[in-house]
């Protein structure tokens, strides 16, 4: 659950938080109350009151919207989908298959970790089994530990 606080400072409050400021500067409140009562620092207070009486309240606003991802959600959709459908697949595999299916290559692994995880695979486990495990000297070995 979440406090005041937290809701207060989420990054989705931004704009409502500094409109807030302007209205109780508006309204004569001192900064040290708004700071308090905001979570915020008086250079904020100071800062977007500046901007505000320069450029109005339009400029309160957040312009920066993101980034449009490489892959489209159905892209992404499909590959997460690929991946559901296979017991392994190692960082590479998935590099080789993205680009040669969608043209897409990305700079960071971490972006190919994300989709493994989506998928349900994890990047550190890329065989389901090991290839050199012997049954008969994993149970030799639990007895001899048994013993001691």
């Amino acid at each position: 659950m979440s406090s005041l606080e937290d809701i207060i400072d989420s990054p989705a409050n931004l704009e409502v938080k500094r409109a807030l400021a302007i209205k109780m500067i508006l309204f004569g409140f001192k900064t040290e109350d708004i700071c308090d009562l905001l979570n915020v620092s008086d250079s904020f207070v100071s800062k977007w009151k500046i901007i505000y009486e320069n450029e109005g309240a339009g400029a309160l606003e957040l312009h920066y919207k993101g980034g449009t991802g490489f892959l489209t959600a159905d892209q992404r959709d499909e590959i997460i989908f690929y991946l559901r459908n296979k017991p392994h697949c190692s960082v590479e595999e998935l590099r080789d298959y993205i680009e040669r299916y969608y043209g897409v290559v990305y700079q960071s692994k971490q972006s190919y970790y994300d989709l493994l995880k989506e998928g349900g695979l994890s990047w550190h486990q890329t065989q389901a089994l090991n290839p050199k495990r012997d049954e008969a000297q994993m149970l030799q070995k639990r007895e001899e530990i048994k013993k001691n």
